[in-house]
């Protein structure tokens, strides 16, 4: 009762805080002449593309850089800076480059740096296994690229896609230090300055090859508290944010001048375990937990019963997803007797979130259940950066994060999060081993025949579920409020904003 006493009173003071602003200043405030304000619930860690595993610069990277071949709002493979592609044979794909395209700094694009951005993505600790199909990249000439592989792949098509494979200017990357923070692409946008904790700021790309953008200049501000967000877009004070959740859709959407656009992302909210540590070395201690932990009071307490319980770390539109899997239910007393059976009673653990209002409710939820079953969880609220630090480093116990699987398929979607060779900043912050689950993500990489790929997949997330290195909480919605004078708006399932199909 006290907590939901406490949720009330939350979107209770939501509410006034909104009414309070704009009170105070009226209607929507004057904005500075063809620039817009983006704001996100974190800030994003790197601009370089082979190095960024987290939405957050995962979104500005996709607007600085283009790729091959991208994914459109439908999910259909569609041309970038390939023309058109061909499979000439089961090892070789072939990439016609679009003639006069240019990097930001004026140089043109050609085979050369496609052939350094792939065999440089297949060296990276963080993105490398998307490649690992790649055997080399030839450039008969100055607009043809064929990508061999050492063998058939049924995901690389897929992976392509992804902003990891974003096009780099060989020359300017050969000769740069700081390139995380100094990016080079051929995108609609450029950065112009990034003030960390602050904001970041990117200008139009005047000669981008689809067309320059309507608006000159777009401003990406980092604004953890999502009240504050919503307000400053009742307001008129920021133009779109993402990452509402129920509550502030509810508040966007009651208003005229603005619209919510919402649709179901590939990506799942989820409880990671760090299976390496301690009593929670013990399979049965992880399945007391996820026994313990109400997932349908945690959906209608915290996002008002808006989302769909998860029983993956696939969401449903991911090539590869079972909807037959199923996690543990809720069931406290059965997970009393786990611990029991495992001697590891009155535990005590550190679950670490980030500076994301959501998550911390959620994790507050959870520190409340599983004290009811005799596990005393003490939570540790981290900014973003240092969040995502202290998990690859395996420092935490148990930690709250979400998946958003940008490829599509079901390769990037486990195999990231999960693979023995991904452990820590790669992506496996559960620092899960299991040579039958690897044994299967490996086979399902290979496999071109469909059917087969989803039996190997639907095995893996079978044990998974049995082995909980992972508790999946709920598929997570992708959504954005935008002002009414914004249009071109599109909210895709990959949750990435393209800033050059924007105007006023």
């Amino acid at each position: 009762m006290k907590k939901l006493l406490n949720f009330l009173l939350l979107i209770v003071l939501f509410v006034s805080c909104g009414k309070e602003k704009e009170a105070e200043k009226g209607s929507a405030a004057t904005s500075t002449p063809n620039k817009l304000i983006y704001t996100q619930s974190s800030e994003s860690v790197t601009l370089h593309p082979h190095e960024a595993t987290d939405v957050y610069s995962r979104r500005i990277i996709s607007n600085i850089f283009d790729r091959l071949i991208e994914t459109d709002e439908s999910l259909n493979i569609v041309p970038g800076l390939a023309e058109s592609w061909e499979q000439i044979s089961p090892t070789e794909l072939k990439f016609n480059l679009r003639k006069g395209v240019k990097f930001q700094n004026g140089e043109e694009l050609t085979s050369e740096d496609v052939k350094y951005t792939l065999e440089n993505a297949k060296k990276s600790a963080k993105v490398g296994t998307l490649y690992s199909a790649i055997e080399s990249v030839e450039t008969p000439d100055k607009y043809t690229a064929i990508v061999k592989t050492n063998g058939p792949s049924g995901s690389l098509i897929h992976h392509l896609t992804h902003i990891t494979a974003s096009i780099l200017n060989k020359k300017y990357y050969e000769n740069t230090k700081d390139t995380n923070h100094s990016p080079m692409g051929t995108g609609a946008y450029s950065l112009v300055e990034w003030k960390p904790g602050s904001y970041m700021t990117l200008k139009r790309n005047d000669d981008y090859f689809r067309g320059k953008p309507a608006i000159e200049i777009i401003e990406v501000r980092p604004i953890p508290e999502e009240n504050s967000r919503v307000i400053a877009v009742e307001t008129g004070e920021h133009h779109i944010t993402g990452d509402i959740d129920s509550i502030g859709r509810k508040i966007l959407g009651d208003r005229e001048d603005v619209r919510v656009e919402e649709i179901s992302s590939l990506g799942v909210g989820y409880l990671g375990i760090n299976v390496s540590k301690g009593a929670l070395q013990d399979k049965r201690v992880r399945q007391a937990i996820a026994m313990g932990i109400n997932r349908d009071l945690m959906i209608e307490a915290v996002l008002a019963g808006a989302v769909e319980k998860a029983n993956s770390i696939l969401g449903p539109g991911v090539v590869g997803y079972s909807k037959e899997t199923k996690p543990f239910d809720y069931n406290p007393e059965e997970a009393k007797k786990l611990l029991a059976e495992s001697g590891h009673q009155n535990l005590e653990l550190v679950l670490a979130t980030s500076n994301n209002e959501l998550r911390k409710q959620m994790a507050e939820i959870i520190q409340a259940q599983l004290k009811e079953i005799g596990i005393n969880v003490k939570i540790e609220i981290l900014e973003w950066a240092a969040f995502l630090n202290a998990t690859a480093t395996g420092k935490c116990d148990l930690f709250m994060l979400g998946w958003s699987n940008s490829s599509g398929d079901a390769d990037y979607g486990m195999g990231s999060m999960l693979h023995s060779s991904m452990m820590g900043s790669s992506g496996n912050r559960s620092f899960f081993n299991n040579p039958e689950f690897d044994a299967l993500l490996d086979a399902g990489k290979v496999e071109l025949d469909p059917v087969k790929r989803a039996a190997f997949y639907a095995e893996a997330q079978d044990i998974m579920n049995e082995e909980v290195p992972i508790l999946p909480i709920y598929f997570m919605p992708a959504s954005a409020g935008i002002r009414k004078e914004v249009k071109g708006f599109v909210q895709s399932p990959i949750n990435n904003p393209t800033f050059y199909k924007l105007s006023f």
